[in-house]
């Protein structure tokens, strides 16, 4: 009779020991600890910077748990410059950790219209600090802080303009001339130009177009120049053409077209920039 007692007995036991056990994982509940891993750039251009931070969330407790969203503020020279909340649902196993990333955008525009002193600057020290949300056993609420300071590049768009005009042969049929435009990168980062859309005009005139695709270096805050040829057929032009040649006034003239620009600065796009240059140019011999 006594053993058929203890058999009875025996699941409601293993039921209480299980029950204790549980709750003895959960009486000794722990926060969820959290790490920023690495940041990365996953694109930028002269328009704004792509960034995703990877979080590490690791879970020390015996039961897994749940993450329901997380909070971001992303700071410059210590005052918030974005900010926003995350809704997201992860489940972080027993024992185990999960990556969570937190992408965000820069416009550089923005930036520097709120940051003005950022123009003169290469670079600028920016923090992140974001917080994860869960609700634990025991504990409730708990917001997990983490946080991470680097600094970002400040990216300025380079000067395209025309630089000079010189006229290097003139015949009774024709004359050769050099244009030259000149780049000059106001950035830490070196560029490489490797094309060159133009359509060059004198007074409304058409005196060179085409594109070329030799590549030049251009140092980081370094200035260069590249030549283009231009030949003039006095019969497709007209003769009046000869006597601007011949004067010395300075003339009207629009640069227009688009510069190719590439780099081996990670993340960084190849770029087309707009070029747009008006205004009066003496021809020099």
């Amino acid at each position: 009779m006594r053993i058929k007692r203890i058999l009875y007995l025996l699941p409601l036991l293993a039921l209480l020991l299980g029950s204790c056990a549980e709750l003895q994982k959960i009486a000794s509940f722990q926060k969820p600890t959290a790490n920023v891993t690495n940041v990365k750039f996953a694109g930028i251009s002269f328009d704004d910077l792509n960034l995703i931070a990877n979080v590490q969330i690791k879970n020390p407790n015996a039961l897994a748990v749940s993450l329901a969203g997380f909070d971001y503020d992303f700071q410059v020279a210590g005052t918030s410059f974005l900010n926003g909340n995350q809704e997201e649902s992860l489940r972080i196993e027993a024992n185990g950790a999960s990556t969570v990333q937190i992408p965000l955008t820069v416009k550089y525009k923005e930036l520097l219209h709120q940051f003005k002193a950022l123009k003169d600057q290469d670079s600028t020290q920016y923090k992140i600090a974001a917080g994860f949300k869960f609700d634990l056993p025991v504990l409730g609420p708990v917001r997990v802080p983490v946080s991470h300071t680097a600094y970002l590049p400040v990216v300025k768009i380079p000067k395209v303009k025309l630089a000079s005009l010189r006229l290097k042969k003139m015949g009774f049929t024709g004359a050769d001339l050099e244009l030259k435009v000149g780049i000059d990168n106001p950035n830490a980062i070196g560029f490489v130009l490797n094309s060159l859309d133009y359509d060059f005009k004198i007074n409304q005139q058409n005196w060179a177009k085409g594109v070329t695709n030799k590549e030049m270096r251009i140092a980081k805050k370094g200035k260069s120049t590249i030549a283009i040829p231009v030949s003039l057929n006095f019969s497709q032009v007209g003769r009046t053409v000869y006597n601007i040649l011949k004067g010395n006034k300075a003339l009207d003239y629009s640069l227009t077209g688009d510069v190719g620009l590439k780099t081996s600065f990670p993340g960084f796009q190849s770029v087309k920039l707009p070029l747009n240059n008006t205004g009066k140019v003496k021809i020099s011999r």
